[in-house]
């Protein structure tokens, strides 16, 4: 523990700087410049999670992921990936995790089977809460049962949450057309410029871009019972950075900077700091 303690003082004192390239942008990755034991992540841009500011990629996830693995004695990469392709990322080890708000207890579909989360990948402790949020105009008719999306359009991230919930949605009697696009943010873009009736994004990124500018004409949908959702770190099933990754979590939590870390993004009631009852 004394060695964990003098890594991570030693790294709140070096202010590592990593400077981004957007996903847009032939999927370039960033590198930390100093050689040795790189431990790649792969990261979509999400507000408040990983995005960039002054071409410097920064955010919640962002920091917490240099700060665990600079801990730990690596070097940090992060690569922007398509999310759709997140698992063949992974088993393909071109990344080495997920940390980008990655919902722990939802589904995917992989090779035609409908399979949990944590049937595909190890999971670190959960340590932030979210759940889905439809986006609106505000001229646009609240949705208060899922029958009301009948003959509605719905844009999505591909391969997200928020993909499954518009999915589940749609049944033999209510028809929806939805657009599955690369990013959250290409969703909530389509639902700003008037393209699509709604949006389905994490609720996280829709507060985050509510209190800024641009989106003044876009409103959170209510009336909806949406399910509780949470965030955990993604990696290889049997990966030994699994727990390394969770006894750095504890010690963030124990020593407060975890809760320090959310409230600088405005996670304050979100994140978790006790991982007792996931032990």
């Amino acid at each position: 523990m004394k060695k964990v303690l003098t890594l991570i003082l030693t790294v709140l004192m070096s202010c590592v700087a990593i400077f981004a390239v957007g996903c847009a942008e032939e999927k370039s990755s960033v590198v930390d410049p100093r050689k040795g034991n790189t431990i790649v992540v792969g990261y979509t841009v999400y507000e408040p999670m990983n995005y960039t500011k002054d071409k410097v990629l920064v955010g919640f996830d962002t920091e917490l992921a240099i700060m665990t693995f600079e801990a730990l004695g690596y070097n940090v990469q992060f690569k922007c990936i398509t999310w759709e392709n997140k698992y063949i990322d992974l088993h393909e080890e071109t990344i080495d995790c997920i940390w980008n708000g990655f919902t722990s207890n939802g589904q995917d579909t992989v090779d035609g089977v409908k399979k949990s989360r944590d049937q595909i990948v190890d999971f670190s402790y959960n340590y932030m809460q979210n759940a889905q949020c439809i986006l609106r105009k505000s001229s646009t008719p609240a949705i208060t049962d899922p029958a009301q999306f009948n003959g509605k359009t719905i844009a999505v991230e591909r391969g997200s949450s928020g993909d499954a919930l518009a999915s589940s949605y749609k049944t033999g009697d209510v028809n929806i057309d939805i657009s599955a696009l690369a990013s959250q943010m290409d969703a909530v873009t389509k639902v700003n410029e008037g393209l699509v009736d709604y949006a389905i994004v994490d609720v996280l990124l829709a507060d985050a871009i509510l209190a800024g500018s641009g989106y003044s004409g876009l409103v959170k949908n209510t009336g909806l019972n949406i399910a509780v959702e949470y965030y955990a770190v993604g990696f290889a099933k049997g990966s030994e950075l699994t727990d390394k990754v969770n006894a750095t979590l504890e010690y963030f939590a124990k020593t407060g900077y975890l809760q320090k870390l959310a409230d600088k993004y405005n996670l304050s009631t979100s994140v978790i700091t006790d991982f007792t009852s996931q032990k």
